[in-house]
């Protein structure tokens, strides 16, 4: 759970108003129908207001059935101009994608996410997100969180390329980083005061004619409202968009190997987001710096590499993605352990999703993998 953030005006108590003539409307924007995290919004105008609508309907995702290790070569897929329409689904299954955007356009439509949570890794460039909630502004190696429900529109300062997971799964915080208070603790490797939320601006645009783009996974929902978008005139709550950036990470590190697990940035039911970072290697006198083999018995782990010399991995790039699949052993490939002894940090960025249901490739995917990667644990393979 991130923090308690009450911005601008509210009533003195919830559900009450403190001056007939200047009545708020009031929205409980919660998860989990009463019971979960919320926030109480409070509108200038009707919130619900719809003047008329549209159905369009998205183009179904076709997978590839068969299960292999893949390397695949995002920077070959080239941009689509919009931030919404223009995800390139790369992996998926029933309540997950995950995928690249590379985009320079700025939509005139607002969004949102009927179905998901959506996390955005910042690959490169920078802009903000512009939701009731005010005006996030992300960069180079930030995460975005943006729960589902949220009214936002992406306003692109340059042109920016995106990895991104989205899923029916509540993302948050991991518990284990959590006190019994919903603090999080120390020794973990980011703090409260290194997540940055939404710069808060009080309602001043007039009713007109706005456009949200819903989406229901299998299509969009496009509404046309004639009150603003971006009318709130105070908010309070736990729930809301925020930004976590990789420069503010204290990545764990061990006398031995430490396993995935503690670079976690993100978990859901049947996922994890963690994040690998430049850090000092393990110092025990003989260890092995290198991840050991290890055998996905019943998780599949997708690898977006951002920077940094990727040690375990030959011929890897920055924006490659690899999948190594359940059932087949994957790891160092030949000769990396021999050449990593004696080595004492790492420059690497990668962002992990250890999916605990399997991801199928998309046609996609297929289309700009590296053929050769199935075999590249054969000596004098790349």
């Amino acid at each position: 759970m991130v923090y308690y953030v009450k911005k601008g005006k509210v009533p003195e108590q919830r559900h009450t108003y403190d001056d007939r003539s200047h009545i708020f409307k009031e929205e409980l924007f919660g998860l989990k129908a009463f019971d979960g995290k919320y926030s109480l919004l409070y509108h200038k105008y009707d919130p619900a207001e719809i003047e008329k609508t549209s159905v369009e309907y998205r183009e179904k995702l076709s997978s590839v059935d068969l299960v292999e290790h893949r390397h695949i070569k995002t920077g070959m897929l080239g941009k689509l101009n919009n931030f919404y329409t223009g995800r390139q689904t790369l992996f998926y299954n029933d309540s997950t994608s995950t995928g690249i955007i590379d985009t320079d356009t700025s939509p005139d439509t607002y969004f949102r996410n009927a179905l998901c949570d959506e996390v955005f890794y910042v690959q490169s460039g920078k802009g903000s997100i512009e939701s009731p909630f005010g005006t996030l502004k992300f960069r180079k190696g930030d995460f975005i969180y943006i729960p589902r429900g949220t009214t936002y529109r992406a306003v692109m300062d340059k042109r920016s390329f995106f990895f991104f997971t989205i899923s029916s799964d509540h993302m948050d915080i991991p518990a284990h980083y959590m006190n019994k208070y919903g603090q999080i603790k120390e020794g973990m490797p980011y703090y409260t005061r290194d997540i940055e939320i939404p710069e808060f601006h009080e309602s001043t645009e007039s009713p007109g004619e706005y456009h949200i783009m819903v989406d229901y996974g299998s299509y969009y929902l496009n509404i046309s409202r004639t009150y603003p978008v971006l009318d709130l005139e105070g908010y309070d709550g736990y729930l809301y968009p925020f930004t976590i950036n990789i420069d503010k990470f204290a990545p764990i590190v061990g006398k031995l190997h430490m396993p995935p697990p503690v670079h976690t940035v993100f978990e859901a039911d049947h996922f994890m987001i963690g994040a690998f970072l430049p850090r000092l290697f393990d110092f025990h006198e003989r260890a092995i710096p290198i991840p050991y083999y290890h055998n996905n018995i019943d998780s599949d782990e997708l690898i977006f590499y951002s920077s940094g010399n990727f040690m375990s991995r030959k011929g890897i790039g920055e924006k490659s993605i690899t999948m190594h699949v359940h059932g087949i052993i994957h790891g160092p490939q030949p000769g990396v352990v021999e050449n990593s002894l004696g080595e004492t940090k790492t420059d690497e960025v990668a962002i992990m999703v250890e999916s605990y249901k399997w991801l199928m490739p998309t046609e996609k995917a297929e289309s700009v993998k590296d053929k050769n990667y199935m075999y590249s644990w054969k000596a004098g393979k790349d």
